[in-house]
This record gives C-alpha cells, structure tokens and sequence, in this order.
C-alpha cells in the first residue's frame, strides 16, 4: 500500500469514527432527555391518578380499588401502575428505551414525528402476559405529549402545561365508561378458567367491538 493510499484509508476511518461519534453522542443526549422527560411525565400522571382514586375512594367510589405500584424489572426506579376497577384492572406501564413512533398505529400526529425519537408509557387491561396495549402516550422530543387508542386521542404542548389532575379523572371516567365486558363463547369458556378464583370468563371490549 502507498502512502498516498494509507493516508486515504487513514482518512476515511477517520470520517466514519467522527459520523459514529456524532451520531451516537447526538443520540445520547436525546436518550437521556427523553428519559427524562418521560419520568416526568410518569411521576405527574401516576400521582395525579392515585390521588384522583383516593378522592374518589372517600366519596363513596369502592368499586375503585387501592392503586399498587409495581417494580420494573429493568430497575432505574422504573415503576409501573396498576389502578383497579370492579374486578379488573388496568395497567400503566412505562416502557424502556426509546423508539421512534410506529407509523402502523396511525397515530394522528405530525409526520415528521414519525422520524424522532419518544418515550412511550403503554396501558393494559388485566395482568395477562400476552395482553396488548390499548392506549399509549407518547413523549415527544419538543416536550409536547400525544395519547391515544380506543377513540380517545389527547395532545397537549408541553408536559408543564398539562392539567394532570383532570387529565387523571377524564381517563378514569373513560374507562369505567367505555370499557365493557362480555362473556365467553361456550367453546371458550373453560372449566380450568371457570374453577379458577384469578381468572374470569369474560373478554373485555372497546368502543366499536360490539
């Protein structure tokens, strides 16, 4: 090899090294804002549910259960929330990492949202393991915040802004309302399930499943 050539070659490992440090230092930064923000986000929405339960609970409200905090086990004080309501429960669940938003979920936001990187707290019904999400909320690098699923999407500019608390009981108040429940088919009902004190023979449904 020349000089000339090793130079050449020296150079463009150069360039790459320089493309990987600043992309990868640029995505550092948006990481550990994100998480951030997103356990901003978390802490105000859990708090302003917990309490909301609790006022509820002191009216009268029992069909509303204790709310339990759960331990993630990614740790980093990662915890998710699990509100319940009659005999079932929903589940907030902060996820790890971030992502950009999938453009499948058709999420009415702008597109060039698509192309950035959010954090994402997904909301469950009931504890099953292979149970999907039915709402999320998406933390966006601008500070903004966008939830949606089930007919009810929600944006608000900035998390600063965000009326937590009223944001706590209309989600509540959509929940008790919209979400249904229907029993099995007989050819799904199963005796296990039936003699099972944990489990229940009832699907739960959403706005537009009937």
């Amino acid at each position: 090899m020349t000089d000339f050539q090793t130079r050449d070659s020296s150079k463009s490992l150069e360039n790459a090294y320089k493309t990987l440090e600043t992309a990868l230092t640029q995505r550092r930064n948006q990481r550990a804002f994100l998480q951030k923000q997103t356990a901003t986000f978390t802490e105000s929405l859990f708090g302003a549910l917990q309490t909301a339960i609790y006022e509820c609970r002191q009216k009268g409200l029992v069909e509303l259960g204790e709310p339990r905090l759960i331990d993630h086990p990614a740790g980093g004080g990662r915890r998710a929330l699990q509100i319940s309501i009659e005999d079932w429960s929903v589940i907030f669940v902060p996820l790890v990492g971030t992502a950009w938003p999938n453009a499948r979920d058709e999420a009415q936001i702008p597109g060039s949202s698509f192309k950035e990187l959010c954090g994402r707290i997904a909301v469950f019904i009931g504890s099953e393991p292979d149970t999907a999400s039915f709402y999320d909320f998406l933390i966006l690098p601008n500070g903004s915040w966008f939830a949606w699923g089930y007919g009810w999407p929600r944006q608000a500019s900035t998390i600063e802004e965000t009326d937590f608390r009223a944001l706590a009981y209309e989600l509540l108040a959509s929940f008790v309302r919209d979400i249904h429940t229907t029993w099995r088919t007989r050819d799904q009902t199963m005796l296990g399930t039936a003699m099972d004190a944990r489990k229940r023979s009832y699907v739960f449904g959403l706005p537009g499943d009937e």
